[in-house]
């Protein structure tokens, strides 16, 4: 981290900026915090609690203490994955708590104890652009993380209706399973030839596919009794498209819209015959995936990007000119004007913006 980084960081106390950040109070922020939790439903409060603590109460006299451009850039790094986890559990590396546990514990060393892969990863969070949210081509500032905690309380509730408009077929399919003979039989045979499995109304889940179906481990495995059920089970949850039994209770696997952390999953049920104008609603997914902050993409866009960037890097080019002939206000905007070819109106935001 260069000088120049170590003095931004600087001009605000650390505190102050991270609460701000946050958009929590400088004075009842410890009560603000456990209120917010309620709304993270994927955020575990027991481990997230000791880590804003120590973002807001320690961190900010170890920054003192050590007064070294790598305890700042950990301290970056630390306020981010603390942050990630703050707007919601989605979309971040899961999970951003163990990141933030990394870091903290690295902190808490001293400079020439701290482990290499905990600077390693503040050095990957912490870069050009982070300040503003950016972090590479992803964000570290959601848009509107809101939307997606929204999202987590369906998903962990189970419930993802919000975003089909589909239950007429998905209610014609599962009224046909609970009226099926078959599955009961099926059903009952598998609950007597594994009575040790089950135990009330517990939840039983079929043995997950992860990403892209492209990884799946060792597959189905016949050494003992617990596997022989879970390869049983995940076959009678394939030929009902069931994605769990609640007790004697089939969960119906319904089109779902998950937000992660590498982009928006949409699952469709291979029973359902799919229209995706009459069974989504475009518009909700759209702005659950655009809360993230995506640009809008296509090939105007893009070159009309492209000028910019270029643009940018004339400017910075012509203002380190226009600084060497001693220019200043005005006269060393009017000066990028002239050199960028814009107009010159007296009126100088488009170049400021340049130069951001």
């Amino acid at each position: 981290m260069g000088s120049k980084r170590k003095t931004l960081l600087q001009k605000e106390p650390f505190q102050a900026r991270w609460l701000d950040r946050f958009g929590l109070p400088a004075s009842g922020w410890k009560k603000a915090i456990k209120e917010g939790m309620a709304e993270r439903p994927f955020c575990d409060t027991k481990e997230a609690l000791p880590l804003l603590r120590f973002l807001f109460e320690k961190v900010p006299g170890i920054i003192v203490r050590n007064q070294d451009a790598d305890t700042l850039q950990l301290a970056e790094a630390f306020g981010w994955t603390c942050f990630a986890f703050w707007q919601c559990g989605s979309a971040f590396p899961t999970f951003p708590e163990n990141y933030a546990q990394l870091l903290h514990d690295a902190l808490r060393e001293s400079p020439a104890d701290r482990p290499a892969v905990a600077r390693l990863v503040a050095g990957i969070i912490v870069s050009e652009g982070t300040e503003s949210g950016r972090c590479g081509f992803n964000q570290l500032a959601l848009y509107e993380p809101g939307l997606i905690r929204e999202s987590e309380q369906r998903i962990h509730a189970g419930r993802y209706e919000d975003y089909l408009k589909a239950d007429e077929k998905y209610s014609e399919f599962e009224d046909a399973l609970n009226r099926s003979p078959e599955f009961q039989v099926d059903w009952q045979r598998i609950k007597e030839a594994f009575p040790a499995q089950f135990g009330g109304s517990a939840m039983i889940h079929r043995t997950l596919i992860p990403e892209r179906n492209w990884h799946r481990g060792a597959g189905e495995e016949f050494a003992d009794d617990a596997q022989h059920f879970q390869a049983v089970f995940d076959l009678f949850c394939w030929k009902y498209y069931l994605w769990a039994m609640e007790g004697d209770r089939p969960h119906l696997l319904k089109a779902s819209v998950v937000f992660t952390p590498f982009g928006t999953q949409i699952f469709i049920p291979g029973y359902l015959s799919f229209d995706q104008k009459r069974d989504l609603d475009v518009g909700k997914i759209t702005k659950l995936h655009r809360a993230r902050h995506v640009s809008r993409q296509g090939k105007g866009f893009s070159e009309g990007r492209m000028a910019t960037a270029e643009l940018k890097v004339r400017a910075n080019k012509a203002v380190h000119e226009a600084r060497a002939q001693g220019l200043k206000g005005d006269k060393r905007y009017a000066f990028i004007c002239q050199s960028l070819g814009l107009l010159d109106h007296g009126e100088y935001r488009q170049v400021k913006r340049l130069l951001e």
